[in-house]
């Protein structure tokens, strides 16, 4: 995803390019700089709006959502 600027409110505003969920972490130059809070706009093209960690941070370029690899989210229980 592109992060394209911040309001004034804090919260970072990005494009993504695919299905993201809620609550994702978002990773910035390996590392965590927030999550995801709320998807609006089209379904093709999002923007996702970002609470980060720091307020006064200040990022511009391609950030990255941490792949959530439960153990537990594909598994089946053995009867």
């Amino acid at each position: 995803m592109k992060i394209l600027h911040k309001t004034p409110k804090g919260f970072l505003i990005a494009r993504g390019k695919r299905e993201i969920k809620i609550g994702s972490i978002v990773i910035f130059n390996n590392r965590k700089i927030g999550k995801v809070v709320d998807i609006f706009g089209p379904v093709a093209k999002p923007y996702i709006k970002i609470l980060p960690t720091d307020k006064n941070i200040e990022i511009s370029g391609t950030a990255y959502i941490k792949n959530d690899k439960s153990k537990y989210r594909n598994s089946k229980r053995k009867s």
